[in-house]
């Protein structure tokens, strides 16, 4: 077998929804699911696309998850809008949760979400993709407990804080693209260490430390190891403060809580969010915006490149450079993380050639 497999984006959307279906998901919300993590492949983000079929599998097997929650609004007060996402899969309550936020925007201008209680809300820059589809701006910050810390704060070496990603959304303009900037606050997300230990390769510089504090590339350091290994806050002392603010903001505001020895151990992901979601007709119109927003993005971009750099990339832009060359050429997958995702349905009990007819099937 090849070590990469190429994969049309529909096929592999369709196969991930027969996994969850056997799993007994809800139909609507295993196809939820499954255009979620394909979408994350097609972006480029592997890390957050099937590799994470496994895992949610486990979580729903067991009780980590609710597969069959309703998230609610249970408070709506002014711009405020509170919601609890009863565990349910993150596919379902952030696509709720924004869906609220832009109607409560359109209202008051300005929406603030907090969403609290739900399970892993994936690729965050989805969901300020699903506000950009409205006109709106968003700003979002993320917190997660349910198991062990994978990043450990600026001065230490062990694990203590959540990857706890922060991401913004702008409309595009009319020479111009989106911006959409997400990123964890770790140097890079777990979920990356995961895709280089399927691929065999090993991990950039700098960016995660083995169990004695000794700087380490081996991404088995803490694949392999419950108790090994911390992952490095991007950006020294900043990174590491921003990781904190995402756990004031996403975890204590929301009433999401904080990632605490006592809430380490469920062998879970449950992510807080906290959302601004902000008409700018409430700021005097986009179109008004537009000429300052390209004069920066110019700007920006005029300069001259650096060695080793072809070209100067905004937020958003490494997305859709490889959506593009996905949509048209098809999503790569190691081999070994597709065998992954073929032994975790076949535990449902979907069979190899179910899921390679699946795929093929036009």
């Amino acid at each position: 077998m090849s070590d990469t497999l190429l994969f049309g984006h529909d096929g592999l959307a369709r196969a991930i929804a027969v996994a969850f279906r056997a799993a007994g998901t809800p139909d609507d919300t295993a196809l939820a699911i499954a255009d979620m993590l394909v979408d994350a492949n097609l972006s480029g983000h592997d890390s957050h696309g099937i590799q994470m079929v496994k895992y949610y599998l486990d979580c729903q097997a067991q009780g980590g998850l609710d597969a069959h929650a309703t998230p609610r609004v249970f408070d709506e007060s002014g711009a405020v809008v509170r919601i609890d996402g009863g565990r349910g899969f993150g596919a379902v309550t952030g696509a709720f949760a924004m869906q609220h936020g832009i109607a409560n925007a359109r209202k008051n201008g300005v929406a603030l979400v907090a969403l609290a209680n739900s399970h892993h809300l994936g690729r965050i820059g989805r969901w300020a993709e699903l506000c950009l589809e409205s006109g709106m701006v968003s700003v979002h910050f993320v917190n997660v407990w349910g198991h062990r810390p994978l990043v450990a704060p600026w001065g230490g070496r062990k694990i203590r804080l959540g990857t706890n990603p922060i991401c913004a959304g702008m409309p595009a303009t009319a020479n111009h693209p989106a911006f959409v900037l997400d990123f964890a606050t770790s140097r890079v997300a777990f979920g990356k260490v995961g895709v280089a230990f399927d691929k065999g390769e090993v991990l950039p510089e700098g960016v995660m430390m083995d169990r004695d504090g000794a700087m380490t590339r081996d991404p088995g350091a803490m694949v392999d190891n419950e108790d090994g290994g911390a992952l490095i806050a991007m950006g020294e002392h900043k990174g590491s403060g921003l990781a904190v603010l995402c756990d004031l903001l996403a975890g204590v505001l929301t009433g999401n809580g904080v990632g605490t020895p006592e809430r380490q151990d469920g062998d879970t992901t449950i992510n807080g969010m906290l959302s601004f979601v902000i008409d700018p007709d409430a700021l005097g119109g986009f179109a008004a915006m537009e000429s300052e927003i390209e004069a920066l993005y110019d700007w920006v971009r005029s300069s001259l490149t650096a060695e080793g750099h072809d070209a100067i990339l905004l937020a958003g832009d490494p997305e859709r450079i490889a959506r593009e060359d996905r949509m048209a050429h098809g999503i790569p997958l190691a081999a070994a993380a597709w065998e992954g995702f073929i032994e975790a349905a076949m535990l449902q009990g979907v069979t190899r050639e179910a899921l390679e007819q699946a795929v093929s099937s036009s």
